[in-house]
Order: structure tokens, then C-alpha cells, then sequence
């Protein structure tokens, strides 16, 4: 009786396969994102764009100072305490008109801040917030307008 010997199927080969597919696939998929990045930073989104010269902000900020009020909440326990900045395009009689009007704008922060809730702080209801307070404080100015409003060191609690 002559039997024909098995082959042996060890762990060790099927191991050894899937190691150098694994190897051959991480090779291959780096090479393509290689590729990937290297053309798109040739031919990129803003390759087409060439400037000279970079672009100047002639933006100014004003410090209205902090701020500390009781927040509209039910229990009444909940405060806001914020430093708040206002920015506006170069303009020395806006700046001029700004700080002989600083009262004046810190009361309409002021009374808009008492009126708001903790959950107006939100993502959304910050810029919301933002708009209506640059809406507020440029209707109070005569020689210019502000753009932006900054909250700096901003705690509600």
C-alpha cells in the first residue's frame, strides 16, 4: 500500500501570505495618496490665484472694557462676565466718536446682555447676538460704522 504523503497546510504560510498581501496593499495605497497630494499641490485650488502683494486688513479694534450682569434665567443665580471689542475700518473721527459715546454704547451692550438667557450663548445665538449688537451700536454712531464685534475672555455661569 503506497499512500501518498499529505501535504502539509501550516499556519505559518497562510500567516506569511496574508502578511505580504497586507504589506503589498499599505505599499500600493500610499503610493497613490503620494501621488494624490503631489498633484494636487501642483495644480491645487488656489495655484490659479497669484498675488503680488498680501492682502491688508485696515481693521481697528476698540475695548469696550468687561462686562459682568445677571443673565435672564429663572432662577436668577446665572451671570455673564465678557470683554468685549469692537472693530471697525480705520476712521479717526469714528474712533474720536466712539470714545465720547463709550457710555452710551457700553448701556446698549449692557441692557441687550441682561435681556438674554444661558441658552443664548449657543453657537448660533452668539452671531446672532453679534449682528443684532453691531445693528444696536451703529445706529447710535453718526461718522462711521463697526463691523464686527470680538468676545474675549467670554464666561457664563
Amino acid at each position: 500500500m503506497s499512500e501518498k504523503p499529505k501535504k502539509d497546510k501550516s499556519p505559518k504560510g497562510n500567516i506569511f501570505k496574508i502578511v505580504i498581501i497586507v504589506l503589498l496593499s499599505l505599499i500600493v495605497v500610499g503610493g497613490a495618496t503620494f501621488g494624490g497630494m503631489y498633484l494636487a499641490s501642483k495644480k491645487g485650488v488656489g495655484a490659479d490665484v497669484k498675488s503680488d502683494k498680501p492682502v491688508e486688513i485696515n481693521e481697528v479694534t476698540y475695548s469696550l472694557d468687561e462686562f459682568l450682569v445677571n443673565l435672564l434665567d429663572e432662577d436668577g443665580r446665572r451671570y455673564l462676565k465678557v470683554k468685549v471689542f469692537i472693530g471697525y475700518e480705520d476712521n479717526k473721527d469714528l474712533t474720536a466718536e466712539i470714545e465720547l459715546k463709550k457710555p452710551i454704547i457700553r448701556d446698549v451692550l449692557n441692557t441687550s446682555f441682561r435681556s438674554k438667557k444661558t441658552t443664548d450663548f449657543g453657537a448660533t445665538g452668539v452671531d446672532t447676538m453679534k449682528e443684532q449688537l453691531i445693528v444696536s451700536i451703529n445706529s447710535a454712531l453718526s461718522k462711521g460704522k463697526v463691523s464686527h464685534i470680538y468676545f474675549n475672555d467670554i464666561l457664563v455661569q
